[in-house]
């Protein structure tokens, strides 16, 4: 079944690249948009949303948000003063002059869109995506400012709650998990630091915010799909994917929709089994062992019995398929140029009329062997992605002619 990603902690996507493959094994993404943000997209995302009708699609923060808050809410009432001591903002705004107030002002300058970083004293979280009752706690305990200045420059009419960039990132994962919990999407993200899909309860909220060591390491869990379908990409995507326009992207999935479905339909299917199967494995190494077998079963090896199979067809360029192995025959000839002289036109009607018949039984052949394999869209991407010389695409231009090009 396919399913839908949550990309997160950002509202704009970081990585270009990582969007790109994305685009080729998840039909839709959703990302949390407070409402009336000035979303400022780039050309890739443009693209996408134009040509794929609307791939980012925007969620509202708000009834997640409002979930989530009495976990929070409960955890300053029992530990309100520890928090305060080992996140407080108070030593930041003073270390930069500030005074601390509960309405926007010049308060220290701040990362907004840094979430996890700890290198910068504060971090930003857009104000809809807090409470308001959780908001006014924060800001109470000296665990939060609301500002509307970033490390950019100033943001007239946008309030954010900045804090402690630990605290912000535990909230934003608790945040993206209530999220998804409602929607059935699978958290994304593009920041390898990001939280990994573990499964956020009050006592692991505590845990991760009492202690003073290093922050959870990244769990497998919902990332199993993202791995696999990124996994098996690899097997067929140039390493310069930077210089493939995205509109190429766009063009391989409206124009091989069927073949990108069971695609997308296998590696939602390879993630679910693996999780029931091995996803209790705790050793990395070893889980990436196994992952590299389920890719390898599941696409690699049906992917080069493709190859081999469209090969066996003849179709790996026109030349072949104009050949006796395809056993065009009699029409092929008669189609590149040599009707005698003075046959009349009812036969080399009906000679041309065989080789259509015969074009449309190879495409047939050739449409049935795609569709059936979960890696045809593999193929496809390896086609069409891949930067061609010249006479290659003369020849697939020859290829198309004759019903046989992939």
């Amino acid at each position: 079944m396919q399913q839908i990603g949550l990309y997160y902690p950002y509202i704009h996507c970081r990585d270009e690249r990582w969007l790109k493959l994305t685009a080729l094994y998840w039909p839709k993404l959703a990302r949390v948009v407070p409402d009336g943000y000035p979303v400022a997209d780039s050309d890739i995302v443009a693209a996408l949303n134009d040509g794929l009708g609307g791939f980012l699609a925007a969620r509202s923060p708000r009834a997640a948000a409002a979930a989530v808050a009495p976990l929070f809410l409960d955890l300053l009432r029992e530990h309100g003063e520890v928090l305060r001591a080992i996140h407080g903002v108070m030593d930041v705004a003073e270390a930069n002059g500030f005074q601390v107030t509960t309405e926007p002002a010049a308060h220290p300058e701040f990362a907004a869109h840094d979430h996890f970083n700890p290198r910068f004293g504060l971090a930003g979280l857009h104000e809809d995506e807090i409470a308001p009752e959780l908001r006014d706690a924060l800001v109470e305990l000296g665990l939060a400012i609301i500002t509307e200045r970033t490390r950019i420059a100033r943001t007239d009419g946008i309030r954010w709650v900045a804090m402690r960039p630990r605290l912000a990132w535990v909230y934003k994962c608790v945040l993206t998990d209530e999220l998804a919990r409602r929607t059935r999407f699978t958290p994304l993200t593009d920041q390898p630091t990001s939280h990994g899909a573990h499964r956020w309860d009050a006592q692991l909220i505590a845990q991760t915010l009492l202690d003073l060591g290093e922050v959870l390491p990244p769990a497998h869990g919902e990332g199993l799909q993202q791995t696999i379908g990124l996994m098996s990409l690899r097997l067929v995507v140039p390493e310069d994917l930077d210089a493939v326009p995205v509109e190429k992207i766009v063009q391989l999935r409206k124009r091989h929709r069927t073949e990108f479905n069971a695609f997308t339909d296998a590696v939602s299917t390879a993630a679910s089994n693996f999780r029931e199967s091995l996803g209790s494995i705790e050793d990395p190494e070893a889980l990436r062992e196994h992952l590299a077998l389920t890719v390898t079963r599941t696409f690699e090896t049906p992917l080069e019995e493709l190859r081999k199979a469209m090969k066996g067809l003849g179709i790996t360029t026109a030349f072949s398929a104009m050949s006796t192995k395809f056993e065009l025959g009699t029409a092929t000839t008669l189609v590149l140029g040599s009707i005698p002289a003075g046959q009349p036109l009812a036969t080399a009607s009906g000679a041309v009329l065989g080789l259509a018949a015969l074009r449309h039984s190879a495409s047939k052949t050739r449409e049935a062997q795609l569709r059936t394999s979960p890696a045809a869209f593999l193929l496809r991407a390896e086609r069409d992605l891949q930067p061609q010389q010249l006479h290659t695409r003369v020849l697939r231009g020859f290829g198309r002619l004759a019903g046989t090009s992939i």
